[in-house]
């Protein structure tokens, strides 16, 4: 039987894999978002900067919902305090997700050139804002978050969305999104040829 501080040691090795593993294989689709309207000038460039990540972006999603599930499993509390405390983050997170493939998705439903610039901006903000929070929650980690535990042991959180962009946690955030970005540049360089991948 393994002790208490083994078992920690093996959940937090197995969560730093899995959002690692998130980093690293849905970093290249956030940083294709990204630059999505600024490499791609036109539309057949737009669709093949989109062809890129097609086959792979939707199983890329899988780290992030392991990861959620690993700390929902090890630490109950620490799920419960920060998707209660930090709910208007992880909802701005979670549509952001969502908006990718319905931006993905709808992009050619028509051939109009406003809708597809308005979905095309879309997939943009799709990209930014959860490599943009993600390096705010990883800046307010470093920080502490304000919470506590009253006498039941029940957590009270005491922030609030404004109260998470402190400068330090958005400078984690600047520095999140352009770590973001040079991974899907050199993911575009990689994958296409022509002028998407100068």
């Amino acid at each position: 039987m393994l002790d208490y501080m083994t078992l920690r040691l093996i959940w937090w090795l197995i969560l730093g894999v899995l959002l690692v593993g998130f980093a690293i294989m849905d970093g290249f689709d956030l940083g294709v978002a990204i630059l999505h309207p600024f490499v791609a000038r036109t539309d057949t460039q737009r669709r093949v900067s989109l062809n890129t990540i097609a086959p792979v972006w939707e199983g890329n999603q899988v780290w992030f919902i392991l990861g959620g599930g690993a700390v929902f499993a090890a630490w109950p509390l620490l799920y419960a305090v920060s998707f209660s405390g930090f709910y208007l983050a992880m909802l701005l997170v979670l549509l952001s997700l969502i908006l990718r493939p319905v931006a993905i998705t709808f992009r050619g439903k028509m051939e109009a050139h406003g809708w597809r610039q308005t979905w095309d901006w879309l997939f943009f903000v799709s990209g930014l804002l959860p490599a943009l929070l993600f390096g705010v929650a990883f800046g307010n980690l470093l920080l502490g978050a304000p919470f506590h535990l009253d006498h039941t042991m029940r957590s009270i959180y005491e922030g609030g969305l404004i109260g998470l962009l402190s400068p330090f946690a958005l400078l984690c955030g600047v520095v999140s999104v352009t770590m973001i970005v040079m991974q899907g540049a050199a993911w575009l360089s990689h994958k296409t040829e022509g002028a998407v991948a100068d």
